[in-house]
């Protein structure tokens, strides 16, 4: 029944999460989320990235603005159309018979009895007859109310309407074009494309949702294995929560027992001792949940492209999935590459009690998390508690605070010395000249020097020893002094 398809639909997916309200002009992100046009523009102003890349507001991922505006993106045929089918059969099935027939040209408005297809419009039964006797009319498709109220008829009216040709507008668009890879329509394919291979939307649609279906089910296993990730990283904050209550229960019992014969001392040591392992929970706990919503969040954009991608596949038009298909493949052939994220146990939290006397050893608490001294990429170590294999998520989000610059020195008439920043030790010299020359606004040929020896431009800075707030001297090519050019 249409119930059954409204309870397979969810608001969320027929709505802009920006203002909460129906779709108008829906575009889509590369990510498959889906936003109102107007209030992605304002969001856009707010929240754009390098000038040309906007945040999803979902799920955070950079999208790149062609041409620096929303206008650029895909409009989502798909949802805008499948809103409109949901929308009819909510109308059926809550208005019944009471449903009058919206034929402007109906003089009666009586009870509506049938729907035509091509014009979008509700007919009453004269409407229906008049319908089929008009030449104009007489081959559109009409369907009755209570044929389209039962379960299957949602796809069988969004098959039947098809899409309007944007350079054809009295033409559907029925083909696709092999050589150009875009749909057309028949004027299209006569005119235009008229040298081209091409084939027709029905024909061409099946491998499209075949690939669709098999990035579906690589998208769907890394899914499952997230969730598996998620689920024992939720059984281990469990337990540790548990133990944490246990050991502190412990503490406490300990401390009480010493407490008869040195109260004050073993008092002061209690306090200090909860206090160290609250901390250390805490801080267990905190990169636990931490894991667990990366986690997530991962599995969040699995499960929002599949579905995104099972209901284009099982709902969208021929049209839709062909115009959509590919950025839907492209996203999950994206999301099928990455690398399920994993997860390390922490080492076990404990608590050895004491009873030493009269050191008033109340015990000890372990399982800390040991500071990284893993090197970063800019060369610096990474100095912050993790779990391991880490470091890179760490230096994304919080960023390295100590300086990445080098200064260089350009030696003429006038010296000055250049500070450039965000250098990695990693990078070639070529890459440093490339950032001066930017940074400059020149593009004369140059070498750099460092320690009299001249740099290499295919060498990294850290093969010659340069590290962060060092500084280099830059000659134009042809200038350099007497020095010994590098031959390593």
């Amino acid at each position: 029944m249409a119930t059954s398809i409204l309870k397979e639909i969810s608001n969320d997916f027929l709505e802009c999460q920006i203002c909460l309200q129906s779709f108008r002009e829906p575009k889509i992100l590369p990510c498959l989320h889906t936003f109102g046009k107007g209030c992605l523009a304002e969001y856009a102003k707010a929240h754009c990235v390098d000038g040309d890349q906007i945040e999803c507001p979902t799920c955070r991922s950079k999208s790149p603005l062609p041409g620096g505006t929303v206008d650029g993106l895909k409009n989502n045929f798909f949802v805008e159309s499948l809103k409109d089918t949901v929308n009819l059969h909510k109308t059926l099935e809550s208005e019944g018979p009471e449903i009058v027939c919206s034929n402007p040209y109906c003089d009666s408005k009586g009870q509506a009895t049938s729907r035509c297809l091509n014009c979008d419009e509700l007919l009453c039964a004269e409407c229906v007859l008049a319908h089929l006797r008009i030449k104009v009319t007489r081959d559109h498709t009409v369907l009755g109310l209570d044929e389209l109220r039962g379960e299957g008829q949602a796809l069988s009216v969004r098959h039947v309407q098809g899409q309007p040709c944007s350079e054809h507008p009295d033409e559907v668009v029925k083909f696709f074009c092999d050589t150009c890879q875009i749909p057309m329509c028949r004027d299209c394919a006569l005119l235009k494309h008229r040298e081209h291979a091409f084939t027709h939307l029905k024909d061409h649609s099946p491998s499209v949702r075949a690939k669709l279906q098999n990035k579906i089910d690589q998208v769907k296993a890394k899914a499952d294995d997230c969730r598996a990730i998620r689920s024992q990283l939720q059984n281990q904050l469990e337990k540790e929560k548990q133990t944490e209550e246990s050991i502190n229960l412990k503490i406490v019992d300990t401390a009480s027992r010493l407490k008869e014969s040195i109260i004050s001392e073993i008092d002061k040591r209690k306090e200090a001792l909860l206090a160290e392992h609250r901390k250390i929970a805490a801080l267990r706990q905190k990169l636990l949940s931490s894991e667990e919503d990366d986690v997530g969040t991962t599995l969040a954009h699995y499960t929002s492209a599949v579905d995104f991608a099972e209901k284009l596949g099982s709902y969208g038009s021929d049209y839709e999935v062909t115009v959509v298909g590919s950025e839907t493949e492209e996203r999950l052939s994206v999301l099928g590459g990455e690398q399920v994220p994993d997860h390390e146990e922490l080492p076990p939290l404990t608590f050895d009690p004491s009873t030493q006397v009269p050191t008033v050893h109340v015990g000890s608490v372990r399982g800390a998390i040991k500071v990284c001294e893993r090197k970063l990429s800019c060369g610096h170590a990474c100095d912050v508690q993790h779990l391991r294999g880490r470091c890179e998520d760490v230096k994304n989000k919080k960023g390295c605070s100590r300086g990445h610059q080098v200064f260089i020195r350009r030696e003429s008439e006038s010296p000055r010395t250049v500070t450039i920043d965000d250098v990695r030790l990693d990078e070639s010299v070529a890459s440093l000249k490339e950032k001066y020359c930017r940074r400059m606004n020149t593009d004369v040929e140059t070498s750099l020097v460092f320690g009299g020896k001249a740099l290499r431009d295919d060498l990294t800075l850290r093969s010659y020893g340069i590290g962060f707030n060092s500084t280099l001297f830059l000659h134009r090519t042809g200038e350099l002094p007497a020095i010994k050019a590098d031959q390593e």
